[in-house]
């Protein structure tokens, strides 16, 4: 089964490799508006010929949407080089997927708790929750699904619900520190009121890109 992950961990790594060997050569100049314009066409014929497996074809269709309004201003070279980043994190050194496990969303927790989060993974999250949090951020895990999800080696085996009020950007932050990816599947109405929707997947492998922190250094 070919997984998001690795797959769109590729095909980035070999846009931006044949654009280094474009320029190199000569026929790319070095510049945002030529660059611009060969990633785009790049996009595009990359769909046509089926380089990569399906799981990507949304993703591709929404940088070729995103080259063909915005031009130079896509930054889809920027965007290439900043999810190349986050992924040499969290894959292995074979830039395979790892596994994700109990400790490190136990350690989330934790590292939320040290930033005042009200954080609940002992409630049951079911047809409809509704927790106040007295203004402050909040941070809820069912407890079924936390008892659930992981197998006997307390390695993760089924999606994580986690529910967030609160800065998504310190949540996505502090799970990236222990190498968790967040999928977003709503951002506000969810089964916990007020509370968005974000999933952990088994080798925090989704079908789309995750959420990831904004402020990854890039290398210049």
């Amino acid at each position: 089964m070919v997984l998001f992950s690795q797959e769109i961990y590729t095909l980035i790594s070999t846009a931006l490799s044949e654009l280094e060997a474009s320029q190199a050569s000569g026929r790319t100049p070095k510049n945002p508006l030529n660059e611009a314009h060969y990633l785009g066409a790049w996009v595009t014929t990359a769909m046509k010929q089926k380089r990569f497996d399906g799981i990507t074809v949304p993703t591709l269709k929404a940088w070729q949407s995103k080259a063909r309004s915005l031009g130079k201003n896509a930054g889809l070279k920027d965007q290439f080089a900043y999810l190349q980043k986050c992924y040499d994190q969290v894959l292995d050194e074979d830039k395979k997927v790892k596994v994700v496990s109990r400790a490190q969303v136990d350690a989330l927790v934790e590292a939320l708790e040290l930033q005042q989060w009200m954080v609940n993974t002992d409630l049951i999250v079911g047809n409809k929750l509704n927790r106040h949090s007295g203004g402050a951020a909040s941070l809820i895990i069912c407890a079924d699904e936390l008892a659930d999800c992981f197998d006997e080696q307390d390695i993760l085996i089924k999606p994580l619900s986690i529910y967030l009020r609160g800065d998504l950007q310190i949540l996505v932050g502090a799970a990236f520190t222990q190498n968790l990816l967040l999928h977003k599947i709503t951002d506000y109405k969810s089964k916990v009121k007020y509370h968005g929707e974000f999933i952990v997947y088994p080798n925090n492998d989704g079908e789309k890109l995750p959420e990831f922190p904004i402020d990854v250094v890039l290398e210049k």
